[in-house]
């Protein structure tokens, strides 16, 4: 790859790294997690920038120089992925992380890597210079390679198979972004060892963490802007978090609610109209359910949900009733009629996982429509 390029590239990804830096380290709620999270960029900037100094250090000629630039630069790149081993560990909080045991495997492969890297000096294990003074990959560049992605391979391993586990259905796009940390640099890796020189360790680690920063950033976006209402994100979390808290003597419902014949009203009145339904309901709701201390969100388009502690089925049914009461004198002065589809069911600790809550709550809607088509 042309010189001036290879840099330009490596220049670009420590910009976009040092923004997002900036932006964490400013974040008011300055935390263990972001504080982790701050130190993996810092150690993604550095990396690109000495890979900046390797690429000039070859028109010096000095022979020293060049290979501490390169030494420094396999350091750097072992504290980056073990780095991201902390950050992932305090995400995930997987138990047997914390056994002193596995803490004491886990330090195995950095000790070894940190030795190789000084032995290089001599034996040119991992890196060694041509008699022009140009670096040359050494023999065993590869165990390299392996030493940091291992640092990286458990975490996805973890992430991965969660994916495909109910139980952590609510923290899924974190798992998708926590993912990528290894996907992207593992892909980009084999492009740069096969397609020597070219900076695609650097474009691969960028893309992963603006995608961990992107999706962090999602999860604090909890209000839905049009109807003030809780948005989906925030739906989940609450969820994940209150089935564990619901009160003994309480049964918890989760209700679905869908705007009857919307599409109808959005083609015929408008989207400005259909926007004033669906502030409508979610103001209904507010005054129906909000005083009582229920959850309210909107699910998705005219879709609304509410999570709600009751006694039993017959005062959710009245909940239920009460809202299209409180709706249909809402709207009379409306050109159309303005009524609401309801789904709702109880969470049953034994069977059910959150997917499944809201999987039934929705047939429970779809049953409630068809009844009226009939």
């Amino acid at each position: 790859m042309a010189g001036p390029l290879y840099i330009e590239i490596l220049l670009i990804c420590v910009i976009i790294c040092v923004i997002l830096l900036a932006l964490v380290r400013s974040e008011a709620s300055y935390d263990v997690d972001s504080s982790l999270l701050a130190n993996l960029m810092a150690h993604i900037v550095v990396l690109n920038v000495l890979d900046c100094f390797c690429y000039f250090s070859g028109f010096f000629h000095k022979a020293v120089l060049s290979l501490f630039v390169n030494s420094s630069y396999y350091m750097v790149g072992l504290m980056l992925s073990f780095s991201w081993f902390l950050y992932a560990d305090k995400v995930l909080d997987v138990k047997l992380w914390k056994q002193r045991w596995f803490k004491a495997i886990l330090l195995l492969p950095f000790i070894f890597e940190t030795c190789m890297i000084i032995a290089s000096f001599w034996t040119g294990w991992l890196f060694t210079l041509d008699e022009n003074g140009e670096y040359l990959r050494g023999p065993l560049f590869l165990v390299q390679m392996v030493g940091c992605g291992f640092y990286m391979f458990i975490p996805f391993c973890v992430t991965f198979s969660r994916l495909f586990r109910k139980k952590f259905y609510s923290a899924r796009p974190q798992n998708v972004a926590l993912s990528s940390f290894a996907v992207f640099p593992f892909a980009m890796m084999f492009l740069q060892i096969v397609y020597f020189p070219t900076p695609s360790i650097a474009v691969g680690l960028t893309l992963a963490i603006l995608l961990i920063f992107l999706n962090i950033q999602s999860q604090l976006i909890t209000t839905d802007p049009l109807t003030g209402l809780n948005n989906r994100n925030r739906l989940i979390r609450f969820l994940d978090t209150k089935v564990t808290r619901v009160r003994d003597d309480k049964q918890l419902f989760l209700f679905m609610l869908d705007i009857d014949k919307f599409k109808n009203i959005n083609d015929n009145y408008g989207r400005l109209e259909a926007d004033i339904v669906l502030q409508m309901v979610a103001d209904t709701l507010k005054n129906v359910c909000g005083h009582l201390g229920h959850f309210i969100a909107r699910f998705r388009s005219d879709e609304f949900v509410v999570v709600a502690e009751m006694n039993d089925f017959s005062d959710a049914l009245y909940l239920r009733r009460n809202i299209n009461l409180f709706l249909s004198k809402k709207c009379e002065h409306l050109k159309f009629p303005l009524r609401l589809s309801i789904g709702y069911t109880a969470w049953n600790a034994e069977r059910d996982s959150i997917p499944d809550f809201l999987v039934r709550a929705d047939k429970q809607l779809q049953a409630d429509k068809r009844s009226k088509a009939v």
